[in-house]
């Protein structure tokens, strides 16, 4: 069977969705009265360049691709799960998305965010811990075996799965990407934790997936694996995707968040002088070296617990994956 790239879409569904997202976010760039905010030609470029990503890993030579080569499935999970939903966490489009909408859908959507069960749920979704969740179970729970193979046969299945992955993580990396702080929203250290576990959890993943010996993926086979790629050489590398440059682009968000977090620190203390109406304040900002000390003590110690938990995990999920490679293969 030859292999056109350029062939019939994969999902219009979600080229028609990417499409209307890229019209909305033209549309709300032009009413900067209404967006409440400054947007630069950064933010504009990461999110001009997630929505071509997408579009690429939906209906693109990449889509078309991943139907009949586990590596290049991997790469489109890669792409929709998330080095999209990374780059539009980052753009920050939603005052611009929202401007973009009809003025009579924009008040019916803020009547809507205010209802309790609505904003109960996503208060709920907003969890650090469950947004942490339900990322790592839109990887594992699709690379199952029999529900990967029936995703690759079964398109709209196929379809259902990727939506979720790129639910799944711009819900992850607009929780981890806030760059909001406060006691409502999670403190950095916490999110930096929450990434380091993706790591290990691509690491754990990957490392089966390319170290194993025996063929899991046999749905590839049906029509052919493209460019004499052998099964195993095929389900190794893209192993390898899951393992190391699914990790580059979580290193990358902890770089962004360990930013966020100076910034933060910087906005406290250019407001050290500003009264809060409670003298506790003063306590944040020590004067005196005791003082400092005072205050350094116990955010030293949950550091120190932080990385030697860290450390901890590493070493368990290596012993884990040698241990599993050795005595299941």
């Amino acid at each position: 069977m030859r292999f056109d790239p350029f062939g019939p879409l994969v999902s219009p569904l979600a080229l028609v969705v990417l499409g209307g997202l890229a019209w909305l976010y033209l549309r709300g760039a032009n009413r900067p009265r209404l967006t409440g905010e400054r947007v630069g030609p950064v933010r504009h470029g990461f999110f001009a360049l997630a929505v071509v990503l997408l579009a690429l890993a939906f209906d693109g030579p990449l889509a078309s691709a991943g139907q009949r080569l586990f590596f290049a499935h991997q790469l489109q999970h890669l792409a929709i799960r998330l080095l999209g939903p990374f780059l539009i966490a980052l753009a920050h489009p939603w005052p611009v998305l929202r401007a973009g909408l009809p003025r009579g859908l924009r008040h019916w959507l803020g009547r809507v965010s205010g209802y309790r069960p609505v904003r109960g749920a996503a208060r709920i979704l907003r969890r650090l811990d469950v947004s942490f969740v339900l990322l790592i179970a839109s990887l594992y729970v699709w690379q199952v075996p029999a529900l990967h193979n029936a995703a690759v046969t079964m398109p709209p299945l196929a379809l259902f799965a990727h939506i979720c992955m790129v639910l799944a993580g711009l819900n992850f990396f607009v929780a981890t990407l806030d760059r909001r702080d406060g006691p409502e929203h999670a403190n950095h250290r916490a999110r930096i934790l929450a990434l380091v576990g993706v790591i290990l959890s691509n690491i754990l993943l990957g490392s089966l997936t390319t170290m194993k010996e025996s063929l899991l993926y046999t749905a590839y086979d049906i029509a052919g694996r493209l460019w004499g790629f052998s099964p195993m050489i095929d389900e190794s590398t893209g192993g390898y995707t899951i393992w190391v440059p699914s990790s580059f682009v979580i290193i990358v968000a902890i770089m962004v968040v360990f930013n966020g977090w100076n910034r933060a620190e910087v906005r406290r203390w250019n407001m050290r002088h500003s009264w809060s109406g409670s003298n506790a304040v003063a306590l944040d900002f020590p004067e005196t070296a005791q003082e400092l000390r005072m205050k350094v003590a116990v955010p030293n110690r949950r550091l120190g617990r932080t990385l030697a938990l860290v450390s901890a995990t590493m070493f368990v999920t290596v012993l884990i994956t040698g241990t599993t490679i050795i005595y299941v293969y």
